[in-house]
Formats: structure tokens, C-alpha cells, sequence
């Protein structure tokens, strides 16, 4: 199941770069191009299935300033906006990021930079699915892992950020063990890449790994949470 996203930008053009980049993180589908903010508005009010983010410019013909956002902001209030715009006025930014949108973008940037945005929601869900208490860490994951991230930590090929969201799908109570494959489905990457973060994890000792013997071929491997895995299984 993928999660829906809308664009609301008045430059075709540019709403399909968006797109394209959006469709290539793997777990969100653009359900909805709109180009000005009454068809937003309209199309908000008619809608059945809500999407779960609005990636929105700031600069749309018929919208002036933050005032599309706000409205989005307080009539659905559940809807998450990633904000991304040319604009640079320090009281218009301010305005629009006391809101409580989740990332602020500045045209142009990289396709990487909007993937951090997206898999900032991700790892926000992920700590909130499920869950009938929230821990101290579970917050500090979701408004302080950036800087988490120091040189010293790093590792080639993991990307903290995605390392972070993977350790939540394990901790979640719901998903004890998963193959590289199931994974890779869950974090939208390839199986290669899902399995490089598994492989980091079991020499982390977070992992424990469980072949899985079928009648052809190499045993798969099944990766479990190490607090569930119990050796004479």
C-alpha cells in the first residue's frame, strides 16, 4: 500500500520533475497534480480518500502567501505539507513554518534533499503506528535525528536517517521478522539495498538472521528482531 501525495504547482512543467522524483522514493504515488489553490480547495472538499501529504509552492496565481496553507492547515488538520518554493522572506518562511508544516524546501534543490523530507514522515508514522505509549526516544527520532548524524557514526552505503526508519519497523511490536525482500517493499528501495541494512544490523547485534530452506537454490534468509529470536527455533 502506497501513501497518496498531491502537488499543487501552476508550472506543469515543474509538477512533473516533483513527481517524477516523488515516484522514485518508492512508497508514495502522486494521486492528484492540481495547479491553483481553489481547485485545491474544491478538490479537498469533494474528495473520498484525502492524501496523506501536499507538497506545495508557495507562488500560485491565485494564492496569496501562506493563506492556501493555512486553510489546508486548519481544515485538515491531518494532512502533512512540504513546502517548496522559491520564496526567501524571512517573515514569510517564518509564518508559513509556525504553521507546522513538515520541511521547508527552496527551489531549486536536490532530488536527495526532498527524499529527507518524505522519509522524515515516514519515520514519524512508524513511531506512531501502533503505539498506546510513546517513549522519549521515539520523539527524539523524529525532531532530533538529524543531528544525530555525526562523521563518527556514519557508515558507507547506510543512510542514517533510513537505518533509523528500519530499526522502528522492527521495534514495532507488529513486525517481529522480515526477508530482505519484504523489506525492500516496506522502505521502497531495491532488495540489494534493503538487504545492506539488514546485514548492518545483524553486526550490530540488533539482528539475529534465520535461514529458510526451500526444495532449490541457496536458503533464504529471514532477519528477526533480536529481542523476539530464540536460538532452539
Amino acid at each position: 500500500m502506497t501513501t497518496s501525495v498531491w502537488i499543487i504547482e501552476d508550472d506543469f512543467r515543474v509538477a512533473n520533475i516533483h513527481a517524477d522524483y516523488i515516484q522514485k522514493i518508492g512508497g508514495f504515488t502522486v494521486t492528484e497534480s492540481i495547479r491553483t489553490g481553489q481547485e485545491t480547495i474544491e478538490k479537498l472538499q469533494q474528495s473520498s480518500n484525502l492524501p496523506a501529504i501536499i507538497l506545495t509552492d508557495l507562488y500560485i496565481p491565485d494564492v496569496e502567501g501562506c493563506s492556501l496553507v493555512r486553510h489546508i492547515r486548519y481544515h485538515y488538520p491531518a494532512i502533512k505539507i512540504i513546502v517548496v518554493s522559491a520564496a526567501t522572506e524571512r517573515n514569510l518562511i517564518k509564518d508559513v513554518v509556525d504553521l507546522g508544516i513538515v520541511d521547508y524546501l527552496i527551489k531549486p534543490f536536490e532530488q536527495q534533499r526532498l527524499q529527507q523530507a518524505f522519509k522524515k514522515y515516514l519515520n514519524e508514522s512508524l513511531s506512531f503506528h501502533n503505539r498506546t505509549n510513546i517513549t522519549q526516544q521515539d520523539l527524539d527520532s523524529i525532531f532530533y535525528i538529524e543531528s544525530a548524524m555525526t562523521e563518527d557514526s556514519h557508515v558507507k552505503g547506510i543512510d542514517l536517517h533510513t537505518l533509523q526508519i528500519v530499526k522502528r519497523i522492527f521495534e514495532n511490536q507488529q513486525i517481529q521478522e522480515l526477508t530482505a525482500s519484504q523489506l525492500s517493499e516496506l522502505i521502497g528501495s531495491s532488495r540489494s539495498t534493503a538487504r545492506r541494512y539488514l546485514e548492518h544490523l545483524v553486526s550490530e547485534n540488533f539482528l539475529c538472521i534465520k535461514p529458510i530452506y526451500g526444495t532449490i537454490g541457496r536458503p533464504e534468509r529471514k532477519y528477526i528482531y533480536d529481542g523476539t529470536y530464540e536460538q532452539n527455533k
